[in-house]
């Protein structure tokens, strides 16, 4: 038996209508729909005939039969996943022409905070302003492993078999939904009510090395009279890809940038020994003792410094501070990234079960449980660099400040970071109908989210001994050492690294209960039509905590304690309750407005407390063929619950650049050499407090607007545009080391660096001015990191589609599906008062421009080229990302385009062999020459570059 859906008697095949990327059309049958994707899929006449009664369209819980409604819905079926070539989810939501956040990667990204972790960020709002719904339900938000970082719902965790269609709603909606439904709605619904079973089998490997991927697909279904269970099982395997096997974009060693071709080489992590008044650095002479460069002459010195590298590995060399400099500074290193993981490795395995019973013609149960379990690895970097951890004093030169970037080669290794994560989604209900008028539906759902994560990590107490020895004695408070030069300059091996490591073992835990309870059907008539309501009553308890190893603690004072290691703890619940309504009203034959409205209650630490939201829009059909749309709505964000719980994590900062001094010495921070030249002269170290229960947080909100067409020019031939915007009020941001030094500076000197006016006494440098601390000379003695809440951010943009069907008689049957997504404008104000800025073209460097860039691309396309004869089928998909600003906002870097193709026979009548090759002409991303610090590339770009993939399908 072909693997197939199997009709119901309520008809709630919501996948019969089966629409492609950024493909929204008005009035096509769906029973046509359906019949060109199975043609497209070489399956035509393999299903039984049925009639589509209703279906429920994401932004809206009333049952309708029209296809478009008042805001656009892009979706994307488990179908497309395979057409565009892509193993999962995340590859396939990553091209969305709405998607132009900063973190378009996807799921080829390696984190030491946020492994495997793939967000969405639409319309560049940022992570976690859109609502992530699986079944439209809730799911839980990521739990982070470590740091104070922004976090959200990862569609890292839903596995690409159980997808029957991801719909896209594009704008506001949280009268429908409640918080987070600001920059859009995903809804990702999972496959029910199948019959027969399918095996898919995918291998493949990329061309430029790393990357190999196997995945085992098994799902099927069985229905009966009075119910039904639908099964799938996923295991995803992928090797990682490191950074030397992507050499011709990701360069290091003394191919990178400022060594290649150069005998002043200029990149590379720096290692020295230097006195405590930082007048000078101490290096080995070829007799073995330290000299400092003070005491001799330039040529003495640079000779001592060539020995001390030669000593210390064979991949360290002299480096200077800039190209124009007579003579070297420090012992570089530009191996030091070798080993690091452009793409984490990871294993997942996942299953899922879905059913229901009818136990009357008027009352049936349900539910779905979807279980995973993964393990990723990643370079973890941060326990590869030696120094001493706080003051610290020889008998011979006394205070001193020593740092050392190892060689992984060395080492036997990067050091490897694990995750485990396990994910849970269930959701259990009851629904039915009250007479032949109302709908209901109960159900209780649960997600939740544990990751553990350990490593081997750097132990203070062993580093120091190792490096230092043990003390002596005390200098005011400070370790007194008799240190052993060799030592702090002769290579590390395996086993002295081996005895300097301890593992240590996080755990964290974000967990989602919630009740829902929806009631809709039709209240009376009117001349023009049925008058529709659907109402949602909502409570959920969700909770986050921080466990991480107890010796990474700031508190913790243990000589044990981690080293360049500072975890972060805390955790909190949160209950909400929520309540709507909506309705549909036919005021005339082809005109219906929809409103809604909905009040939120939110229990927590923060200065939440409830929010009342609406929504009005209008749909109004002229022709049979035309939609004219248009909505007005508000919507709100709840505060990150991350940023309020996290406990305050007190550290020491031995890497800040004080932009503020470089710029009074007269530095041009607007080049490469300036910054280089910056980096170098005004390094500092400073203790900081990040994070801390924040209560001040209150919630964001937004209004929206939307106005949009949808043309069925022919039944071959679909168009549709719309144009949206979005204010939002209070935006959260978390501010990070170099854009508060940068913006400090910025109000200090009243400009930025491109002599842009900047007002010392507005609001947003009442905030950049007291979270920074300086002394008399104006050095940086404290600062403080916390999430703030913005006046706001305001975009606009335009949304187009495209459909196109044509048949070539004995060539085939084809297919165009296009769309394409632009961003207007993008302003923010820092504070209420302050002047709007326009972040268009901003860089998304923290030290230059606007401070940040949250678009990612101002314009995205995408098109899709089906072909379909007898058993043939193929398909052509590309996507563009427009141009933006360069790193230090001196250009626009080019376009990019990506092409994937497949191609795939029907063998016999239950097998199909296909091919697929992603990033068909193996292109990168621009080549952006101001960027001068590892990795020189944008890993939005994408990093796998080509690949190719074998399937095999088989239904049986």
């Amino acid at each position: 038996m072909s693997f197939r859906h199997h009709p119901s008697q309520r008809c709630r095949l919501r996948a019969a209508i089966l629409m492609t990327l950024a493909l929204p059309v008005a009035a096509l049958a769906a029973g046509a729909a359906h019949a060109q994707d199975a043609a497209q899929d070489g399956t035509a006449g393999s299903e039984p005939a049925r009639t589509l009664d209703k279906i429920e369209v994401t932004g809206s819980r009333i049952k309708r039969s029209e296809v478009e409604g008042p805001s656009p819905v892009v979706m994307i079926t488990g179908e497309d996943i395979k057409k565009q070539g892509y193993s999962t989810v995340a590859e396939a939501l990553q091209t969305l022409t709405q998607f132009n956040g900063d973190v378009v990667g996807g799921e080829f990204n390696a984190s030491s905070t946020q492994p495997d972790a793939s967000f969405l960020n639409l319309r560049g709002m940022g992570v976690g302003y859109q609502l992530i719904l699986l079944n439209g339900k809730r799911m839980t938000e990521y739990a982070a492993s470590s740091g104070a970082a922004s976090t959200g719902v990862s569609i890292g965790s839903i596995p690409a078999v159980v997808v029957e269609r991801i719909e896209v709603l594009n704008g506001g909606a949280s009268a429908i939904y409640g918080s987070d439904a600001v920059a859009g709605v995903v809804n990702i619904v999972t496959r029910d009510n199948w019959e027969g079973n399918h095996l898919r089998i995918r291998g493949g490997t990329t061309t430029n090395g790393g990357g190999d991927t196997g995945q085992f697909q098994f799902s099927g279904g069985k229905t009966w009279d009075r119910g039904n269970i639908t099964y799938a099982f996923e295991q995803l395997n992928r090797n990682p890809i490191f950074s030397w096997q992507r050499g011709n974009i990701i360069r290091t060693g003394m191919n990178a940038p400022g060594n290649a071709g150069s005998d002043r080489p200029t990149f590379g992590l720096d290692s020295a020994l230097m006195d405590g008044s930082y007048n000078g650095n101490y290096w080995l002479d070829s007799s073995g003792r330290l000299i400092h460069t003070d005491n001799v002459d330039a040529a003495t010195a640079a000779a001592a410094l060539a020995h001390t590298c030669r000593t210390m590995g064979s991949n360290y060399f002299p480096m200077y501070g800039s190209s124009s400099d007579a003579l070297p500074s420090s012992c570089g290193n530009a191996n030091y990234y070798d080993g690091d993981t452009l793409a984490n490795k990871y294993n997942k395995t996942s299953a899922y079960v879905s059913g229901s019973f009818r136990f009357s013609d008027t009352v049936e149960a349900y539910g779905q449980l979807l279980v995973q379990r993964s393990k990723s690895e990643a370079a973890h970097r941060t326990s590869m660099y030696l120094y001493n951890s706080g003051d610290a004093y020889d008998v011979t030169l006394g205070k001193f400040e020593y740092w050392r970037a190892l060689d992984p080669n060395e080492i036997g290794g990067a050091p490897m970071r694990i995750w485990e994560e396990n994910t849970l989604s269930a959701n259990l209900g009851v629904r039915g109908m009250i007479g032949d008028r109302f709908d209901w539906d109960a159900s209780l759902s649960l997600s939740r989210d544990e990751m553990k994560s350990s490593w081997k990590q750097l132990i203070t107490d062993r580093v120091h001994r190792y490096l230092f020895g043990e003390k002596v004695g005390d200098v005011n408070g400070a370790p007194l050492y008799q240190v052993d030069p060799s030592v702090l300059f002769n290579p590390v091996s395996p086993e002295q690294y081996a005895s300097m490591v301890d593992t240590v073992r996080n755990r964290n835990l974000s967990q989602t209960a919630q009740a829902q309870f929806v009631l809709s059907g039709r209240l009376f008539s009117l001349p023009a039509g049925d008058v529709e309501m659907a109402s949602v009553f909502e409570a959920s308890h969700s909770k986050y905590e921080l466990r991480p190893d107890r010796r990474s603690l700031s508190t913790y004072q243990g000589p044990d304690r981690t080293f360049n290691d500072t975890g972060v703890a805390g955790g909190g619940p949160r209950d909400r309750y929520g309540a709507g309504i909506e309705f549909r009203i036919p005021l005339l034959q082809r005109l219906v407005a929809n409103v809604a409205g909905r009040w939120d209650k939110y229990d927590d630490i923060s200065d939440v407390g409830d929010a009342t939201t609406w929504q009005a829009s209008l749909e109004w059909r002229p022709f049979d063929n035309l939609l004219l749309r248009a909505s007005r709505q508000t919507s709100f964000m709840a505060p990150n619950i991350m940023w309020l719980y996290g406990e305050p994590v007190t550290n020491y900062d031995d890497y800040i650049t004080n932009y503020y001094l470089c710029r009074v010495d007269g530095i041009d921070l607007g080049t490469t050499a300036g910054m280089t030249k910056c980096a170098s002269e005004h390094h500092e170290a400073a203790w900081y407090v990040e994070g801390g229960n924040n209560s001040r947080l209150h919630e964001e909100t937004a209004t929206s607007n939307g106005l949009g067409i949808v043309w069925d020019v022919t039944d071959k031939l679909s168009l549709s545009a719309d144009y949206w915007e979005i204010k939002l009020k209070g935006k959260s941001q978390y501010l990070d080391t170099a854009t508060l030094m940068s913006e400090n500076a910025n109000c200090l000197l009243g400009r930025r660096v491109d002599g842009t006016a900047v007002d010392p006494n507005s609001g947003a440098c009442a905030i950049y001015l007291d979270y920074v601390k300086r002394d008399a000379a104006g050095g940086v003695t404290e600062y403080f990191l916390d999430a703030i809440n913005q006046a706001g951010v305001r975009t606009k943009g335009v949304d187009a589609s495209l459909r196109y069907a044509w048949s070539i008689g004995t060539l085939g049957d084809f297919t165009l599906n296009a769309g394409y997504s632009r961003t207007l404008g993008y302003d923010v104000q820092i504070a209420a008062g302050d002047p709007w800025q326009d972040y268009m073209g901003c860089s998304y460097s923290s030290t230059h421009s606007c401070g940040n860039q949250p678009l990612a691309f101002r314009s995205r396309t995408n098109w899709t080229l089906g072909w379909n004869r007898d058993d043939w089928a193929a398909s052509v998909y590309g996507y563009r990302n427009g141009g933006r600003v360069n790193y230090q906002a001196s250009a626009f870097l080019p376009s990019y385009v990506q092409w994937n193709a497949s191609v795939s026979k029907q063998i016999t009548e239950r097998v199909r062999l296909g091919l697929d090759v992603t990033n068909l002409f193996d292109s990168y991303g621009p080549k952006d020459r101001s960027m001068t610090w590892y990795p020189f590339y944008q890993n939005l770009y994408g990093i796998q570059g080509r690949a190719f993939y074998i399937n095999l399908d088989i239904d049986f």
